[in-house]
């Protein structure tokens, strides 16, 4: 957890963002896992500081990834006249040295972070987990991840697939604590997790981007949306397949992983 649950120095600006948003849910999936561990009062003021570090940057890492995502598009698209319609709404989107991010906030969000990392190591430190209890959660986070996958599958909604990508990201974190190398199950079902949680992941940016495009009136951009559409709608089925995959064992044959 330690090795985890640690920021990088000398990153990129959106990189930066991007490093301490994942942090922040690394951070905040821990302390379910410790929950009945730790006083719930505690978890409730951690858990509230984390999520306003993740939301002071909220912006400027929906800005980057609008701008990654029209780049791949850009990469994928053969027909020249959609080439220049992508490179045409990119312009919205300055390169990372022209950002108008605060470096305050940014500087703010790195201490702030950092304090909340030093904060949960002291708390492991403080509060002994039984191990026993730890994989009890752990199982029922993985019985949670499952249904939101069937939630997600049944409304088809983007909301429904990001609440489900929410619970694998967590549910994946979680299980980095427990990969032992005596764990070689477990580790393979955590890679599976990983690739799970990128084809989410692809299809969350899709829809971020969809939503700024929706949000510009008369935009010429809004040409794009039936192209977001047609590579969403891949990314659902690459990510249905995938979790069928994951999810195919039951609560008590994962707990066996964990033995």
């Amino acid at each position: 957890m330690r090795r985890q649950a640690r920021l990088e120095k000398s990153l990129t600006l959106p990189k930066e963002v991007h490093e301490i948003r994942v942090l922040a849910k690394k951070l905040r999936a821990y302390l379910q896992l410790f929950r009945g561990t730790f006083p719930e009062r505690c978890v409730s003021l951690e858990e509230k500081r984390i999520k306003q570090i993740a939301r002071n940057l909220s912006r400027a890492r929906d800005e980057d990834i609008c701008r990654q995502v029209l780049r791949w598009l850009a990469a994928k698209e053969n027909k020249e006249s959609r080439r220049k319609w992508l490179q045409a709404t990119l312009v919205p989107f300055p390169e990372p040295a022209a950002t108008d991010l605060d470096k305050r906030m940014l500087a703010q969000a790195r201490k702030g972070i950092e304090a909340r990392r030093l904060r949960l190591l002291a708390l492991i430190g403080k509060h002994s987990a039984k191990e026993g209890k730890l994989e009890e959660l752990l199982q029922k986070e993985y019985g949670k991840s499952r249904r939101a996958m069937g939630e997600a599958v049944h409304e088809g909604s983007p909301e429904a697939f990001h609440q489900w990508r929410k619970r694998v990201k967590r549910l994946g974190y979680q299980i980095e604590v427990f990969c032992t190398p005596s764990r070689k199950g477990l580790a393979r079902l955590e890679r599976k997790f990983l690739r799970l949680g990128r084809l989410l992941g692809k299809l969350q940016d899709l829809h971020v981007l969809k939503g700024w495009i929706e949000s510009q009136a008369n935009s010429p951009a809004r040409k794009l949306v039936p192209l977001l559409d047609g590579w969403m709608a891949r990314y659902r089925k690459e990510a249905e397949r995938e979790g069928r995959r994951c999810f195919r064992m039951s609560k008590g044959k994962f707990l066996s992983l964990l033995e």
